[in-house]
């Protein structure tokens, strides 16, 4: 793997986890108590199994930490697959 790809693979893993950040804090301070938990549960399906039993502050930093850690593994397979498409 040449060095371009790998910062590109570092670039898109850390854009997509701050991405991430924003956007479950968001979905934190705009829904009530009741919606906000299960919008982060779905939204960081299937790691949020590994939190379901965690409620309040405890939830967003589960949430936080390990949904974002799943999406940026995500966007930096997405960009893996796309340069490598790309390069051929």
């Amino acid at each position: 793997m040449t060095e371009a790809m790998r910062r590109a693979l570092r670039h898109a893993a850390i854009v997509v986890f701050c991405l991430h950040v924003v956007i479950a804090l968001f979905a934190w301070r705009s829904w009530g108590r009741f919606g906000r938990g299960n919008i982060l549960v779905w939204m960081d399906f299937p790691a949020s199994l590994a939190f379901l039993q965690l409620t309040g502050g405890k939830l967003l930093a589960a949430s936080l930490l390990l949904g974002g850690l799943q999406w940026a593994a995500v966007g930096a397979l997405l960009t893996y697959l796309l340069g490598r498409t790309v390069r051929r």
